[in-house]
């Protein structure tokens, strides 16, 4: 690639912003595309087309494909960056501009394919996250990676802190990944051995099952689902609570009862319930239609020590 880089970027969420502020900063932005339901992100992006001059598509799926033809002429971009938008692009599209579109995918590949990496990583407590940039083909996921850039993931991090840590590394890593582009490298093909895909989290993924997991499981399940979904699904007397943050406790004292059983519920030792393996987590921050509220508030609605939540 001799041209200088004229980048265009498809965006659908926040941790886009850093790296969209960086290209522009660079000289290099020359065009923004954004699905026509995100309120926050075309919010942002209007300010900085405003700002900027740079012009903004707002896209829809069905015309999506003649959208990215119209942009690619009227902003003159050679590459295209997608960074978390939702619709696969056409095979017309990468055969019209072949080796031209490259995905910034929020988890390390081949291991984290799928449509939301940051929630599995930190639901399977892997320790490890980053960015990987590929070359966009027909399969998703799958082409030759150019650029891979890890950081670690803290035992306390949710989904929302990591988001915003992997948003600053998508700015960050922008000057080695132009170099690269620059240069022409094609990238490096993905082992297929150590391939993992992990669909989009459905209903039963945000669930607690007090007596198929333990305190550890459940605590980094309530981490993956802070602050998307609330936290994660409990019940109890068909009441729909949500887990935002939880603690796990040792206490040798707390053995009685099975697992989802209330053990503590006051003030002092807040709401501490039995997981499974014979260990315990307390609820430290929980979520209802009443509100945002410490887990031991729970007794003004009737819940009692030795109360049961529901498995699901």
């Amino acid at each position: 690639m001799t041209d200088p880089l004229k980048i265009a970027v498809l965006c659908n969420n926040r941790m886009a912003f850093p790296a969209l502020q960086a290209l522009r900063a660079a000289g290099r932005l020359c065009a923004l595309g954004v699905p026509d339901k995100n309120a926050e992100v075309i919010e942002f992006c209007s300010m900085l087309s405003k700002q900027s001059g740079i012009p903004l598509f707002i896209m829809t799926s069905e015309s999506c494909t003649s959208q990215i033809k119209n942009m690619m002429e009227i902003s003159g971009a050679n590459t295209v960056f997608t960074m978390t938008f939702p619709w696969k692009i056409s095979s017309e599209i990468l055969s019209l501009y072949s080796g031209k579109f490259y995905n910034f995918h929020y988890g390390l590949l081949p291991e984290m394919r799928g449509a939301d990496p940051v929630f599995e990583t930190i639901r399977s407590r892997s320790g490890q996250s980053g960015i990987t940039v590929h070359i966009i083909d027909k399969y998703i996921d799958k082409g030759a990676i150019i650029l891979k850039k890890n950081i670690p993931v803290n035992a306390d991090m949710t989904h929302g802190a990591l988001c915003t840590h992997l948003s600053w590394l998508g700015a960050n890593l922008l000057n080695e990944l132009l170099n690269l582009l620059q240069r022409n490298f094609q990238g490096t093909e993905q082992s297929e051995e150590k391939a993992r895909y992990y669909s989009k989290p459905s209903a039963s993924d945000v669930c607690i099952s007090w007596e198929k997991q333990d305190a550890e499981t459940i605590e980094a399940l309530i981490r993956a689902c802070n602050p998307w979904n609330k936290g994660a699904y409990t019940q109890w007397n068909g009441w729909n609570i949500r887990v935002l943050e939880a603690t796990l406790i040792h206490n040798a004292d707390l053995q009685t009862g099975l697992p989802g059983t209330i053990v503590s519920l006051n003030k002092e030792n807040g709401l501490i319930v039995k997981c499974n393996h014979n260990s315990h987590l307390r609820l430290d921050i929980i979520y209802t239609e009443e509100g945002f509220m410490s887990g031991h508030k729970l007794s003004a609605f009737g819940l009692r020590t030795g109360g049961k939540f529901q498995n699901l």
